[in-house]
């Protein structure tokens, strides 16, 4: 979801809503939530403000089982890690999501995240394929070279998670 906690009252009101239906809705049905929470790229973006949002949620009596977030910094996401301790030990974990940035600037996104007991892994996509999908629309590459490019990019991105660190 698109949210921000500074959005208008309005807005914000409306997504609370419909995500507070969804979180009820896994609840009833026994399915898990993986809520993804981007802050507009039109507002502020800080770790703060995503601290704001998920507590938020928190305070609206929505927990779901994983979130998944942008990379935040170390000390970001040692706060988090706080925060879902204190209010969600039930939580199964935190996922990073890419938002299309640079493979090397993932690598150190990485490393932020080290020792992170709750970030269990990432999940980005146009990162590893963007590059290699332009080229490949492009006629510039093959099929096989496409498919070679993606996988070679996605274990270069799975090797930096493993290499990142642990505390």
């Amino acid at each position: 979801v698109f949210f921000h906690p500074e959005d208008a009252h309005g807005l914000r009101l409306e997504q609370e809503q419909k995500i507070a239906e969804v979180y009820h809705a896994c609840c009833q049905s026994g399915h898990e939530l993986l809520l993804e929470v981007i802050l507009p790229a039109t507002m502020p973006r800080s770790d703060e403000l995503y601290l704001r949002a998920i507590s938020r949620f928190y305070n609206l009596g929505i927990y779901p089982d994983w979130w998944k977030l942008p990379p935040l910094s170390a000390e970001g996401w040692t706060a988090l890690s706080e925060i879902i301790a204190r209010r969600d030990p039930h939580c199964r974990g935190v996922v990073i999501l890419g938002l299309d940035a640079p493979a090397e600037q993932l690598r150190a996104d990485f490393k932020a995240a080290a020792g992170q007991a709750l970030v269990k892994g990432f999940a980005v996509g146009r990162t590893p394929f963007g590059d290699a999908s332009r080229a490949w629309l492009k006629h510039d590459i093959d099929d096989a070279q496409l498919v070679a490019r993606i996988r070679d990019n996605y274990l270069q991105l799975i090797a930096w998670w493993r290499e990142r660190g642990h505390a």
